[in-house]
């Protein structure tokens, strides 16, 4: 058959769609991560003050006015400031305003699992392409709401602009994940698959310089970080029309052949595609007499059973691994670990343009080392970061050790960007990338819906408690992170099968025959020994 031994051709309509669809989708959903990290403190002293003004509070007339100085020293030094005329590095916000900061980061991923909730079916009724060109007015919406806090003097404007953005990213994980998954040819599907996780990273990356205090991380310009929001989408909008809609998805699920041939020819750039028209057809012949997934048919369905355990484990380790607390509140956990205020926001830059390099390194590494080595091996070295971090997050407070300070944060901080290498190399990108491979087309977005719902309720969970875990557990509060990796990398290292350079079908029939994972790789990625029925 042709379609074994041709040639990936990179043409331009497959280059288009996947930097349209990454830039205008995948990036804003990093984008939303990291917004709220560096301008976090002037933002807060924004609800601090509207919060005074609503009850008639001059400043200086209580003691929610008094700022709390820490230097290197063990000894703090309480001076009554006016919070107009501080610096915001030294801000300290009372529980209320703790307790609406973590609402505003949270909302956001309320919202996310509402739209994750809610994907499969929009993914279904619009289809992949139009279904992301819909959403883009979702997105305008919201930055528009990000843009007006100042000017109405309302924090709610900005809680209803996360819930916005909130709502955007939960549908456009999906329906990036499954357009990407669908129009990749199979032999570059996971490095694909990748770039959808490695725009993340950039979103992440690009919000947190646009949120430092030499741009718009200031008093006057914090809203900009919001209203930037707009942009990316206005490209998708712009650029995602001509792209071609998934070939899978016209065939298999609208039954409109010619339609999908004619987008698969513009996506790989050549006009032989029958050999992938054939396995369509095999798969489509398939799902003809299955309507389209319900949740209840998703969870009733005993040869589903394993793959929705999978998919769903893989999204709750990548939450609860503690990536999204890093991305939202590292500000707050370089400054408990005794890293200078004034370096801090630098530092929380550096660790995205980590992220981004190594999740550029993982594309590559996707196709050649396969999914199971990238998820295992990374894991462990999250691990070893995290119990480093444990260790000389609790030596700084020894006061013997109080002259060692400088270089306890600087473990800290290589720990940190350790744990984030591991990260964007493997529980970054794969579970996206194995969710979308381990169903048939039938299940696949019902699927990918269920399990991104869950990603969404663990990332919500730990951004609603993540500070005031913090300030109660200290420098323990890595430990249900490590907790939960080592469980994870127990059950991926037993039940997670290799995907790598598989059909649908033949990954589908390894899981549902109840083979069971090995571990041992030859040099193709391939597993080694054959797996017991």
């Amino acid at each position: 058959m042709p379609g074994l031994f041709r040639e990936v051709n990179y043409s331009c309509y497959l280059i288009c769609s996947v930097f349209f669809c990454v830039f205008g989708n995948s990036f804003l959903y990093g984008y939303n991560i990291g917004d709220v990290n560096n301008p976090a403190k002037i933002i807060q002293m924004f609800y601090h003050d509207v919060l005074d003004e609503r009850a008639g509070i001059k400043e200086m007339d209580d003691n929610s006015t008094v700022v709390t100085y820490s230097g290197n020293s063990t000894a703090n030094m309480t001076i009554p400031i006016k919070r107009s005329e501080m610096n915001y590095l030294n801000y300290e916000a009372p529980d209320n305003v703790e307790w609406l900061w973590s609402i505003t980061v949270a909302i956001f991923v309320l919202f996310g699992m509402i739209g994750a909730f809610a994907s499969g079916a929009w993914a279904d009724y619009f289809g992949r392409k139009r279904g992301m060109i819909l959403i883009t007015f979702i997105m305008f919406v919201a930055a528009l709401f990000g843009g007006i806090p100042k000017v109405t003097r309302s924090f709610e404007v900005l809680i209803v602009h996360r819930a916005l953005a909130g709502l955007h990213c939960g549908l456009n994980v999906s329906l990036a994940s499954l357009y990407l998954a669908e129009i990749s040819p199979k032999k570059i599907r996971g490095a694909i698959g990748t770039c959808h996780q490695l725009f993340i990273t950039v979103g992440i990356l690009w919000s947190n310089i646009m949120g430092v205090s030499k741009l718009f991380g200031t008093k006057e310009l914090w809203e900009w970080v919001f209203i930037f929001n707009a942009f990316p989408a206005l490209v998708c909008l712009i650029g995602l029309p001509f792209c071609p809609e998934s070939p899978r998805y016209l065939l298999i699920k609208k039954n409109e052949e010619e339609e999908a041939r004619d987008a698969l020819r513009k996506l790989r750039g050549y006009f032989d595609v029958e050999d992938e028209i054939d396995e369509m057809k095999v798969e489509a012949r398939k799902s003809q007499s299955v309507e389209s997934f319900t949740l209840k048919q998703l969870l009733t369905t005993v040869d589903l059973r394993w793959p929705v355990i999978i998919a769903c484990v893989l999204q709750i380790s990548q939450q609860w691994s503690g990536i999204n607390a890093v991305m939202s509140f590292s500000s707050f956990m370089y400054k408990n670990a005794g890293v200078e205020l004034t370096v801090v926001e630098w530092v929380v830059c550096l660790t995205s343009l980590i992220n981004v390099v190594t999740t550029l390194i993982a594309v590559p590494l996707m196709e050649k080392a396969g999914r199971r080595p990238l998820l295992l091996y990374p894991m462990v070295c999250m691990v070893v970061s995290f119990i480093a971090l444990t260790i000389f997050h609790n030596l700084q407070y020894e006061e013997s050790l109080q002259g060692s300070r400088g270089i306890f944060a600087v473990v800290a901080i290589i720990a940190m960007h350790t744990y984030v290498v591991g990260f964007a190399l493997g529980l970054g990108p794969i579970p996206f990338i194995v969710v979308g491979e381990i169903f048939r087309q039938e299940p696949r977005a019902a699927a990918m819906s269920l399990s991104l719902t869950f990603n969404w309720v663990c990332n919500f969970i730990l951004n609603l408690i993540f500070r005031f875990m913090q300030k109660a557990m200290l420098g323990y509060v890595y430990l249900p992170f490590i907790v939960i990796l080592i469980g994870a990398i127990v059950f991926i290292f037993f039940k997670v099968p290799e995907t790598k350079n598989r059909t649908f079908d033949e990954i589908a029939a390894t899981i549902t025959r109840g083979r069971k994972a090995k571990a041992p790789f030859d040099d193709s990625g391939e597993e080694m020994q054959k797996m017991n029925s």
